[in-house]
């Protein structure tokens, strides 16, 4: 929802203005002494404020300077938080638009007319918007030695502009937005509380999203020691982010990529993966073409078929016997031929080696013998052949001579 600034209709609002601050100044003593004592949250215990009355404050315990957020947006009730565990939520009830210069001068330099502005309680008084303050109440000017309380700013992170600012008196204008801190300079500016005070800023962002806000307190004691304390708060500003998903504080953003960062280094471990090159003693594999010698053994009980040669003998007891022989001859010569092929697609693997072992078994001692006899032997076929038609001739030439004989006699 946006609200119009109103713009301020006499030079008398800063008389005013200065009446209610010094109202709020009188009454203030009196309003912490019957207040009852605030309670301490455990450290841990998260909440998101985004609407009522608290402030950031500096409190001594045991000579420490200690900065909390005193948390009073619950009416008759106040609790000290750790300003790491709160998380301020400007959402769209604390949008203005900026109105033309005409109607409102005090806003010339925050933005265009027609832009928006999230903003406290200070320039919309309406229930139930945020209105945090300063508050140095529970440090006593003679607990220090001179001076306050300083507020320095030494980190300022956010997707716009965000300022801290009071009403100041101005001849032209009447009054005037006074920026006391600003993330827009290179030095954002810094803010000195006097002891025992409570006062409220304007707060100015310019742009939605998580601010964070890191706020040095420091303090001197009247021994001259310097003490001090830092934390950051954390701002979500508009309704772009859910504040529930937004961790206050620093977030943790920061530390946790460096849990997964050391469990990204073992990951490296799994470079291991080069083991995978033993992989190649997988090439072992060449030990399955020992497993090709082992068909070879087996070709020696094939040995009986050069007994197949010493056949033409026969035709020395009968003529028709070494026809017979001869018709037996050519087998092993074909079988030869096949022992050929098979050596060579035997490299294929050993799965098929298996049923072509019974068919090799017989030429298989051809290719124990050597190579170049196996390709005698399949190159000359005829060999065989011609010993047969040798001993029939040689059987024919007994049988005339026998007959020559007989017809002689």
């Amino acid at each position: 929802m946006r609200a119009r600034l109103t713009p301020p209709t006499s030079p008398v609002l800063p008389s005013a203005v200065l009446g209610a601050v010094l109202a709020l100044a009188a009454a203030a003593p009196a309003a912490h002494a019957a207040d009852p004592p605030p309670r301490e949250a455990p450290a841990g215990e998260r909440v998101v404020l985004n609407g009522g009355h608290l402030d950031l404050a500096a409190r001594l315990i045991d000579g420490q300077l200690e900065f909390r957020v005193k948390d009073g947006t619950v009416p008759g009730t106040a609790v000290w938080r750790e300003p790491s565990d709160v998380l301020l939520h400007f959402d769209p009830r604390h949008e203005i638009v900026i109105p033309p210069r005409e109607e409102v001068p005090q806003l010339e330099g925050f933005g265009a007319p027609g832009a928006s502005l999230w903003v406290d309680k200070d320039f919309e008084v309406r229930e139930g918007l945020l209105w945090p303050g300063w508050n140095t109440l529970d440090v006593l000017p003679a607990q220090l030695g001179g001076g306050g309380v300083e507020v320095a700013f030494p980190k300022i992170e956010g997707p716009g502009r965000f300022v801290l600012g009071q009403w100041e008196d101005d001849p032209d204008l009447g009054i005037r937005i006074g920026v006391t801190v600003d993330s827009a300079r290179p030095a954002p500016g810094g803010v000195d509380l006097p002891a025992f005070t409570h006062a409220h800023p304007l707060w100015i962002f310019d742009a939605e999203g998580v601010y964070r806000i890191t706020l040095d307190m420091s303090a001197t004691l009247p021994s001259g020691e310097r003490i001090s304390d830092r934390e950051t708060l954390a701002v979500v500003v508009g309704d772009d982010v859910d504040p529930s998903t937004v961790e206050p504080g620093e977030g943790t953003a920061g530390p946790e990529p460096t849990n997964p960062t050391p469990s990204v280094t073992p990951t490296p471990t799994a470079t291991a993966t080069p083991s995978v090159t033993p992989t190649p003693s997988a090439t072992p594999a060449p030990t399955s073409t020992a497993a090709t010698p082992t068909p070879t053994p087996t070709s020696s009980s094939a040995g009986p078929t050069p007994t197949s040669t010493p056949s033409p003998s026969a035709p020395r007891t009968d003529t028709p016997a070494p026809t017979g022989t001869p018709s037996r001859t050519p087998a092993p010569t074909t079988a030869a031929t096949a022992t050929a092929t098979p050596t060579r697609t035997a490299p294929a693997g050993p799965p098929p080696s298996s049923p072509t072992a019974p068919r090799t078994q017989a030429p298989s001692p051809v290719q124990a013998a050597g190579g170049q006899l196996a390709a005698t032997g399949a190159g000359h076929p005829a060999l065989p052949a011609g010993l047969a038609i040798g001993a029939l001739l040689a059987g024919a030439g007994l049988v005339v001579l026998v007959r020559r004989k007989r017809a002689v006699r």
